[in-house]
């Protein structure tokens, strides 16, 4: 089976433009039929980016270059845990993307070739356009997915509560698939919007739910943060990184529908709470720059010795 699924690889994939990121044109994509080294280009640095290519990455020779590992989540919920913690424990440098797998880390032994990395926005893509005092409309946000993880379902059960309380409620889900058979008729869907009509519709929001069980650092929350909305969220451990409850965010039980809509509830029903936690989440988020993000990646690169440190200035 194996043999056959590098045999087709060309046709699944060749043909797919990579579409979702805007990539620099000084940018090389090398599709290969498997991770085998002779398919691995020389290189300076070879990162592995799943617990399935970490082994890959460690039996690689030194001609393609100094392995790291990028882990931006506990992969438990793709695959076989045993394996997943067997990737940890490679000898790899890891690179985390949120305080939560800097912990797991810690908890494994791996701290000392852990480096914790948090992403960064494109502030010039991600800003208010609607003013938060002037949004008068209940509208909320939400990314739409098909894994049972990223909790749709009870995202969805949670904003048909509040549309029994709030018969004007509006809500705009956006998502990669086709709109869902089982997806109320009142509820709008967005398919692959671009980056600028990802922009304007947070901004048409007051609120965006995130529901997700676990997530590693969840970036849909954070640029609806960027856009001026009130962040609800299923407080699984990535959100930690940036809401803090009643503060930045209101966050709710995982997997609890009811949870999610008291609190969706609360944030319509009083201004003033919603103008707050859209204003402290704004600011918030606005310390998760790229140029950060950047510099600490190619400090960590440049160094003869990868040491664990965080980044400065990331409370």
């Amino acid at each position: 089976m194996q043999q056959l699924k590098s045999r087709l690889w060309k046709y699944k994939y060749g043909m797919k433009p990579l579409n979702w990121f805007k990539f620099d044109s000084r940018v090389r994509f090398q599709l290969v039929p498997n991770l085998s080294e002779e398919n691995i280009p020389e290189a300076d640095f070879v990162f592995a980016t799943a617990f399935q290519t970490a082994e890959w990455v460690t039996r690689y020779s030194k001609g393609k270059g100094r392995k790291f590992y990028l882990v931006q989540s506990y992969e438990d919920w793709h695959g076989d845990e045993k394996l997943v913690k067997a990737s940890w424990l490679l000898p790899l440098h890891k690179v985390v993307v949120s305080k939560w797998l800097a912990e797991i880390a810690r908890d494994f032994g791996e701290e000392g070739r852990t480096t914790y990395i948090p992403p960064g926005l494109d502030f010039e893509q991600f800003k208010i356009l609607n003013p938060i005092h002037t949004r008068s409309v209940p509208r909320v946000g939400m990314l739409l997915h098909p894994h049972p993880i990223k909790g749709a379902r009870e995202g969805v059960a949670a904003l048909e509560m509040v549309k029994s309380a709030f018969s004007n409620l509006e809500a705009v889900l956006f998502g990669t698939e086709m709109r869902f058979e089982w997806l109320p008729n009142w509820v709008e869907y967005v398919r692959l919007p671009d980056p600028e009509r990802l922009c304007t519709l947070y901004n048409s929001c007051q609120i965006f739910l995130h529901p997700s069980w676990v997530e590693g650092w969840p970036l849909p929350p954070a640029e609806a943060m960027a856009c001026g909305c009130a962040l609800v969220a299923a407080a699984n451990p990535g959100v930690r990184d940036y809401a803090e409850h009643g503060v930045t965010a209101m966050l709710a039980e995982v997997k609890n529908p009811l949870a999610l809509a008291e609190r969706v509830k609360a944030v319509l029903t009083d201004p003033l709470l919603r103008q707050r936690l859209a204003e402290t989440g704004c600011a918030k988020i606005a310390e998760f720059t790229w140029e950060r993000a950047a510099n600490v990646f190619e400090q960590l690169l440049l160094s003869e010795a990868p040491v664990a440190h965080e980044v400065a200035g990331i409370s």
